[in-house]
């Protein structure tokens, strides 16, 4: 007959589902201290108690464990050589804390990107378009776009809100027009006005201003085109 054990689970959890957690010896893994030489709970709800360990915590495990030389050497050692492992992290102080790529933790990607090259903006010609917030009014967007890319300036803008066209306006030399309408309204980019978690294309001014800055570099075309609204 094959020796079962009763599984402690861990708080109150259970990754075997046996009839009364009554789960066979060979899945709880060696425990020299306790009275019958195992684990209380069985290898699956052992995984249960790693997950739900604190991260700093895993990591300083996981350096002591480098520091003996494997996680097998390290688990066999009594609890006062574990200590004295623990201790020698402590006078070196190695960083053990979880290295995360952002402020923001740990990114993982849902999908695989891929990168799409739009032939369109590598002509000079092209629309500096103005894009606003309805319920922001007094921050206007001033970019420039592809001859074609006028439906994904405002895909794209609202995303993160609403978002309405207020006019675009065609330059043979769309980059050029675009800096030099940026430079008449650098007093009022959001990063001349200090704010730094922001894109270079906000402006806080009037439509009035910004019409005001691209009549001006407009003045220079031989045929200036503007369209207004979408």
């Amino acid at each position: 007959m094959t020796e079962t054990k009763r599984c402690s689970g861990y708080k109150g959890e259970w990754a075997c589902d046996d009839p009364d957690h009554m789960v066979t010896v060979d899945r709880f893994s060696i425990c020299r201290s306790s009275t019958d030489g195992l684990q209380g709970m069985c290898k699956d709800c052992d995984k249960i108690r790693d997950n739900k360990r604190d991260p700093i915590r895993n990591a300083r495990i996981s350096a002591a464990e480098k520091l003996v030389g494997s996680q097998k050497s390290f688990r066999s050692m009594t609890k006062a050589g574990r200590d004295d492992i623990y201790s020698q992290l402590d006078k070196n102080v190695v960083d053990i804390k979880p290295k995360l790529k952002s402020e923001f933790g740990q990114s993982t990607p849902m999908t695989k990107r891929e990168t799409v090259k739009v032939v369109g903006e590598t002509v000079p010609e092209g629309w500096v378009y103005v894009v606003r917030n309805p319920d922001v009014p007094w921050v206007l967007k001033i970019g420039k776009t592809f001859p074609d890319g006028a439906p994904d300036i405002m895909s794209s803008a609202r995303r993160f809100g609403r978002a309405e066209l207020v006019g675009k306006f065609w330059f043979e030399e769309a980059y050029r027009a675009e800096q030099s309408i940026h430079a008449l309204l650098n007093h009022c980019n959001l990063r001349t006005l200090g704010y730094t978690d922001c894109g270079k294309e906000l402006f806080k001014c009037t439509i009035e201003e910004a019409m005001d800055a691209i009549t001006k570099v407009q003045s220079g075309n031989d045929r200036p085109s503007i369209a207004v609204g979408e």
